[in-house]
């Protein structure tokens, strides 16, 4: 058996995790964000078991994205390209029936010349990042009505901050846009956006972290993890006390200790800000990272796992126990990282 580090794609919580988010929102829709490659975890294979699953409406980033999960998916989902096109690349949109989010006036301008295709027009809200902005409603809304948009959206800054006073504003913000394409679908949730009640929900939202197991769900909902991040253990031994662990000896032992180096590091995603902070787990006993976590190989503390230990066990860094959000926040970052970060040395396995 192979000693990559593996990640092991859980096809049916992701699925199970839709249709627990489309459960949320009775009436609207419920979409599904494959950017990035599914967030790392494979946008063919997952586009797959959503559209098996009933999942119609998908978004990516970019142009090449949409082409690749248009070839896997046919011609029965919808799938929209968030970055918009280049004049380049407005054909390609067309020929694939790829829907153009369309968030600048070049791409309005463009658009509108443009043989005819469908396209969602993209509001800022407040974020300041991508968007149209709302004095275009009154200077161009003729324009833009001319389009036929199939969705008017925008994106929440905060949503992860249920109580921050920017979700309130933006919602009233969208509800305005909203109220100028009568006849257009309109979406503004994300995945923590989904979590803030029916006035955000609108007629279609875009989950992608909670998808796969990531984000905060509220009390009640529960996510199955997306996938179970492991990797082998190459050596066990004994550290003394005084002795010192990893580059820059940064972790110095307080008491004897068993530990082991497993097969995984920063080259394959396990972020170096996790040493001393990641938990593993090796059958489900909590073993923590010691020292730094360098290139391919990570130490960890087996001393309450010692009749487990021993080469080739596989060990957990994210997964049931080892809570993708939890394991972000111990290394001072999101779980959108960990899952991307994931390189491709990483084996990836479906099940």
């Amino acid at each position: 058996m192979s000693q990559l580090p593996r990640a092991t794609i859980h096809l049916s919580n992701i699925v199970a995790n839709w249709r627990a988010l489309d459960g949320l929102h009775a009436g609207a829709t419920t979409a599904a964000v494959v950017k990035a490659d599914a967030y790392g975890l494979g946008a063919i294979p997952v586009g797959r078991a959503l559209s098996r699953a009933g999942c119609s409406t998908f978004f990516v980033a970019y142009l090449e994205e949409g082409l690749a999960l248009r070839k896997a998916l046919g011609l029965g989902s919808r799938i929209f390209v968030l970055n918009g096109p280049t004049r380049r690349e407005m054909s390609a949109y067309v020929a694939a029936g790829l829907t153009a989010v369309l968030s600048s006036p070049d791409h309005v301008a463009a658009w509108s010349s443009a043989p005819k295709g469908t396209s969602a027009l993209h509001f800022d809200t407040g974020m300041n990042r991508l968007g149209l902005k709302d004095e275009m409603l009154g200077t161009s809304l003729t324009t833009l009505q001319k389009l036929q948009p199939v969705l008017v959206m925008s994106h929440l800054g905060c949503a992860d901050e249920t109580s921050h006073k920017m979700n309130a504003a933006q919602c009233s913000a969208f509800d305005d846009i909203a109220a100028a394409f009568p006849d257009t679908p309109a979406s503004l949730a994300n995945s923590a956006g989904c979590y803030l009640g029916k006035a955000f929900g609108y007629d279609l939202t875009r989950p992608g972290l909670a998808l796969y197991g990531g984000s905060r769900p509220p009390k009640g909902l529960r996510l199955s993890p997306g996938l179970t991040l492991d990797a082998a253990i190459l050596s066990v031994f004994d550290g003394e006390i005084g002795e010192t662990v990893g580059y820059g000896a940064t972790r110095t032992l307080e008491q004897d200790t068993q530990l082991a180096t497993v097969g995984i590091g920063y080259a394959d995603g396990l972020l170096r800000s996790g040493g001393n902070a990641f938990i593993a787990y090796l059958d489900g006993v909590p073993c923590p990272v010691v020292g730094r976590i360098s290139m391919d190989l990570t130490t960890i503390d087996v001393s309450k796992a010692q009749d487990k230990a021993k080469a080739g066990a596989r060990v957990e860094f994210i997964g049931e126990h080892a809570k993708l959000e939890d394991q972000a926040a111990r290394a001072g970052t999101l779980g959108y990282e960990l899952l991307t970060g994931l390189s491709n040395r990483v084996e990836r396995v479906y099940a």
